[in-house]
């Protein structure tokens, strides 16, 4: 469907901080009506064009039933010859918290009554990445091909000589700091023969042997790098709350991309715990790091007197040809809202997609990123957008964060807006988190992954 747009006006400027030239990229030029608009954050609304049952709603009645269904089986999926993408049940929960259970040196962080949360996914054309809540470890599962889908379904009543759905797991440790129990995860293949894994956690000290033994207020955040062999290759420094929250490579360059939804400088904190006035005016950022995190490439800093903006989650180039990020819109009208007026507060609170360029545009003599990095917000009123994911080129992924809905997002070169495409209907099994194994040099088809409840599913467009 196509959707229609009008102009609000502009939204906050922009500290933009260049510190290493950045590689040139071929990008369709912007309508001339947006040209002289862009040295600001720009902000579009997209109305709601959906009537009660639409033809998009009808056309996902098979996968509403797969993500709606309690004894779904491994490997089962529509067939449907007309549809325009499939959703597979690849490894359920059940199975795959017992296999892990089955590995020794990683029991011990697995608590006894109840599964663990699927905290992170991660995934190359080879492998898929999988983090728990409160674990210091990366397991490995194999791909969908192969058979190893079958694997899994007979791990749980397997003997010694039956293969596992796990390759591996790399037990995350930094050198003189502990153990780091991941939060976010991405993979990046410098090149064909190599894999890195970057990852946002949190320390577990050395000594300490439960994870759920340290305090919430406590915990020291990083950012780290770690070869699949297990070896740590660099890490930011330290701090007492999460800097970082989404990341992802730009497979164009190999740089990071990072969604810092604080930023704080003051170091003024109580008993380790953040002050709660420096959380509330803390802006957020969306920067660019060198692989080793020697230096930033550019970092955009955003916020006005208006409003408190917080991206926590960034994809690589995808529609539009277009970075973007998923962002949490505040008032700054919220921080003197009384208790008595907790319903407008929270009507001040919303979510937004960034769109903003990687790098400048090809063609062009090499200029400030203060000249060519502009971004565009994307206000769409049929959806709250939470977790995005780059499935190739012209695909963005987006989690509803209040459904956990699954949609996607194109940008045609002859369309001057976005288009929003829905894939699942809010009565289907919400969707917690999603990657997928893009990569911009990859030869192989682009395949999705994400995580519901505990059970894991595929995505492909036919």
């Amino acid at each position: 469907m196509q959707l229609t747009e009008s102009n609000d006006g502009a939204e906050p400027s922009c500290d933009i901080v260049d510190e290493n030239a950045t590689a040139k990229v071929k990008r369709r030029p912007f309508g001339s009506a947006l040209r002289s608009r862009l040295n600001n954050i720009v902000s579009m609304y997209v109305p709601s064009t959906s009537s009660p049952v639409s033809q998009a709603e009808a056309e996902v009645d098979e996968h509403t039933e797969l993500l709606s269904s309690t004894d779904a089986k491994p490997d089962q999926s529509t067939n449907k010859s007309d549809d325009l993408y499939s959703i597979r049940l690849i490894y359920t929960g059940d199975v795959l918290i017992k296999c892990i259970r089955n590995e020794a040196n990683v029991s011990s962080f697995l608590p006894n009554e109840q599964s663990p949360e699927v905290a992170a996914v991660a995934a190359d054309s080879h492998t898929i990445y999988l983090c728990l809540d409160q674990v210091p470890y990366v397991f490995l599962l194999k791909t969908p091909e192969a058979d190893s889908v079958h694997t899994v379904n007979e791990c749980a009543n397997r003997d010694t000589a039956d293969p596992s759905p796990i390759k591996g797991f790399i037990h995350l440790t930094v050198p003189g700091i502990g153990d780091l129990v991941p939060r976010e995860l991405c993979v990046h293949a410098p090149t064909s023969e190599t894999r890195v894994l970057y990852t946002v956690g949190w320390v577990l000290p050395t000594g300490v042997e439960k994870s759920s033994s340290v305090d919430l207020r406590k915990r020291q955040w990083l950012l780290a790098k770690f070869s699949l062999t297990g070896q740590f290759l660099a890490r930011t420094r330290i701090y007492s709350y999460q800097r970082y929250s989404g990341i992802t490579v730009d497979s164009t360059d190999g740089k990071l991309l990072l969604a810092c939804p604080i930023i704080s400088n003051s170091h003024s904190v109580n008993g380790h715990e953040i002050t709660k006035e420096i959380v509330e005016n803390s802006a957020g950022q969306l920067c660019k790091l060198t692989p080793g995190f020697e230096r930033r490439v550019f970092s955009v800093t955003m916020g006005n007197d208006l409003a408190v903006y917080r991206p926590d989650y960034v994809s690589q180039e995808s529609a539009g040809r277009c970075c973007w990020a998923s962002v949490q819109r505040t008032s700054r009208a919220n921080e003197n809202s009384s208790d008595n007026n907790q319903d407008s507060a929270k009507m001040a609170v919303s979510r937004r997609l960034f769109a903003f360029p990687g790098r400048q545009l090809e063609g062009t003599d090499k200029r400030s990123p203060r000249e060519w990095l502009h971004v565009m917000s994307w206000d769409f009123a049929d959806l709250n957008p939470g977790r995005i994911s780059t499935f190739d080129a012209d695909r963005l992924l987006v989690v509803d964060a209040t459904t956990g809905t699954l949609s996607y997002i194109t940008w045609p070169d002859n369309r001057d807006k976005p288009t929003l495409h829905r894939v699942t209907r809010p009565k289907s099994r919400p969707i917690r988190l999603i990657c997928t194994n893009h990569h911009v040099k990859a030869a192989y088809p682009p395949v999705a992954y994400f995580v519901s409840g505990l059970d894991l599913y595929s995505f492909q467009f036919n």
